[in-house]
């Protein structure tokens, strides 16, 4: 099976993109490299791969199964605490995604290289503190209240 050509205008698609976020350095190598560029962040160094896809893809199973090879490649740059490394896909559409790949994952993140971690996702709950409060009638929490609707 061929890997197909170069995605050269993926690739100048997302140098485009990439400047917003800090000055990139294409990487001298063409064929066979780890990454694509670099992105010189202020606070860290970003090693990208960019990826065409036939298709759009909307969970990590998918990417992780499809692009293994170059996944691979890309844990080839060591990772450090003013390094990282991301895998960048572009669907047919025009429409992109962005992994950040870690040592033991792959997690989403938007175009700026920043993610929500799971913990700080917002949650809609029901406030349930003032339930009792107005009733009159309700059960003693330690269960010496007897109801009259019990068995009758």
């Amino acid at each position: 099976m061929t890997r197909g050509r170069r995605p050269r205008r993926a690739i100048d698609d997302a140098v485009d993109m990439a400047g917003r976020r800090g000055d990139v350095e294409l990487s001298a190598a063409k064929r066979n490299s780890a990454f694509d560029f670099i992105i010189n962040e202020p606070d860290r160094v970003v090693y990208v791969k960019v990826k065409r896809s036939q298709s759009a893809f909307t969970y990590v199973p998918g990417i992780l199964h499809q692009y293994q090879r170059e996944l691979a490649s890309l844990h080839r740059v060591a990772l450090t605490r003013v390094t990282a490394r991301e895998f960048w896909v572009r669907s047919p559409a025009g429409d992109w995604q962005f992994f950040l790949v870690r040592h033991d994952s792959v997690v989403e993140v938007r175009a700026d290289g920043m993610y929500i971690p799971k913990e700080s996702l917002p949650i809609r709950t029901v406030d349930l503190s003032g339930i009792h409060a107005d009733r009159e009638d309700s059960p003693s929490p330690h269960g010496s209240g007897s109801s009259s609707e019990d068995g009758e």
